[in-house]
């Protein structure tokens, strides 16, 4: 009991101290002065290429159904489960594009939620993805029982039991919601965004430098304004760019040096694309940053992103889709994982040379080999493993070695000739 009360809602909220939610809805404020919401982070082009980065790695592997047998396990297409993971989670959208969407969701707002919608046979039928800018986890402190609260798109308040949502978190600090990583970066974001903005701005005015204008004649507010005015119409925007100033009246234009060319610019610009890109795990060679990148360690960085970076996530969504997707007594003989041969295919030589090696060690079949390569088996006689004995049955590779170094041939069925 005392454990369980660890996972009660503990946020007191009020408008000094708003929820999560209303700060992700409403924006996070950065220490550059701009406001950090999930639709301003994802006009950062680093932020963007992470989160999709993570959307895509996921959404491209399939979602397998496994049932464990007494040789071990196979694959079950004929499940429920396999058809609304593999073939179709709900009417508007495809695994792709559903694991995808939960994806951004989690990498946006911190959370993802999966809505199970059950059928006659007490089997998953569809599978919808909840907004989680007005979905929030909450337990009941006289049951002790975990609730989900969502809002339909008319409005309409839900309470949803915790067996009829999957929950998909980042880091988590209560154990039950996950932090919106835009609000960990949110200060790298912000700067971000105010870097773009400068940029906009300064090709707006044309490209043309800023600077100061002066004269020897003392010059009233409202000359100035007049001055200050003539000079921006006459010099300021794309149309304006290059164009020839003419001054008079005794004018002098003295420029300020050009931000953009700036060294603390150009390397706060890289800091904030390698502090975003350090909060989503992603190496750096993966968002074009290649300054310090070799052909030798990039392939070690693109196994190091599916070990470190990908394993994780992937474990959390085997785990509890396996949880939640199958009955109690289900959950003895099957479970779900996901296959990351596409994740790691190499060049056909590479392929070929592995295949060599796991055919010869009696670990492939021949179907299989063809299997992962999308083509059609050979009948019953490509399931046969096979060692590198003449390439025998790895049935009787014993009895064929024995046979070999007593000099004698294999006899089959104890006679003699």
């Amino acid at each position: 009991m005392i454990f369980r009360q660890l996972f009660r809602n503990q946020d007191t909220t009020d408008l000094k101290n708003p929820s999560p939610w209303f700060k992700s809805l409403f924006g996070y404020q950065a220490a550059s002065g701009e406001k950090v919401t999930v639709e301003s982070s994802l006009g950062v082009p680093t932020v963007y290429r992470c989160i999709n980065i993570l959307a895509n790695s996921v959404a491209m592997l399939p979602f397998q159904t496994f049932k464990k047998t007494a040789k071990g396990r196979e694959r079950d297409k004929a499940h429920q489960v396999s058809f609304v993971l593999e073939r179709r989670p709900n009417p508007y959208q495809s695994p792709f594009k559903f694991k995808h969407l939960i994806e951004t969701h989690r990498n946006t707002w911190g959370n993802a939620y999966i809505n199970i919608h059950w059928g006659v046979d007490g089997r998953p039928k569809e599978l919808w993805v909840l907004n989680p800018a007005v979905t929030t986890p909450s337990v009941d402190l006289k049951t002790n029982k975990l609730w989900y609260f969502t809002s339909l798109p008319d409005g309409t308040p839900v309470k949803i039991p915790d067996d009829d949502i999957v929950h998909l978190t980042t880091l988590s600090t209560d154990g039950l919601k996950g932090k919106p990583p835009i609000q960990i970066a949110r200060e790298s974001i912000g700067s971000s965004q105010a870097a773009q903005k400068f940029k906009g701005k300064f090709f707006t005015n044309g490209a043309a430098h800023s600077g100061i204008l002066k004269t020897q004649q003392a010059l009233g507010k409202e000359a100035k304004d007049v001055l200050r005015d003539a000079w921006e119409e006459a010099n300021t925007g794309l149309n304006n760019a290059q164009r020839i100033a003419i001054l008079d009246a005794g004018l002098e234009f003295e420029k300020v040096g050009m931000p953009l060319k700036d060294a603390q610019f150009i390397e706060g610009m890289k800091f904030d694309k390698g502090e975003i890109a350090n909060i989503f795990n992603i190496p750096l060679h993966m968002i074009n940053e290649l300054d310090r990148a070799t052909f030798s360690n990039i392939e070690q960085q693109a196994l190091d992103f599916i070990q470190n970076t990908l394993s994780p996530i992937l474990i959390q969504y085997e785990e509890e889709f396996s949880y939640k997707a199958f009955s109690f007594n289900e959950q003895k003989r099957y479970y779900l994982k996901f296959n990351l041969t596409s994740l790691l295919r190499a060049d056909s030589k590479s392929r070929a040379e592995f295949y060599k090696i796991m055919l010869d060690a009696g670990a492939f079949s021949i179907n299989k080999v063809l299997e992962l390569e999308d083509m059609d088996g050979i009948g019953e006689y490509g399931d046969k493993h096979r060692v590198d004995l003449n390439h025998v049955s790895i049935e009787i590779a014993d009895e064929y070695q024995l046979a070999k170094a007593n000099g004698g041939a294999l006899q089959k069925g104890g006679e003699d000739d």
